[in-house]
């Protein structure tokens, strides 16, 4: 395989699981608040609040991180 297109396709994977990751966050997250929902308490709400930032804030910092490599990369090649 020509080495351009080896590349496209890692970057493309790479994208493809950072989103991926954010779905399945966004997902759990969603069942958690339908969970609060049934029956709302202040235990199910801090449950909830702990889960969200438990599990956001890495798929931020790697999503930022990734979107900072793959910058890096592309001006690596406008030289």
């Amino acid at each position: 395989m020509d080495k351009t297109v080896i590349q496209l396709i890692t970057i493309a994977l790479g994208v493809i699981t950072d989103r991926l990751l954010t779905i399945i966050s966004l997902g759990m997250t969603f069942g958690l608040a339908t969970w609060i929902m049934w029956n709302p308490s202040w235990e199910r709400f801090a449950t909830f609040a702990f889960f969200a930032i438990a599990v956001f804030l890495p798929c931020i910092f790697k999503e930022r991180k990734n979107e900072h490599i793959s910058k890096g990369r592309s001006e690596e090649g406008n030289d």
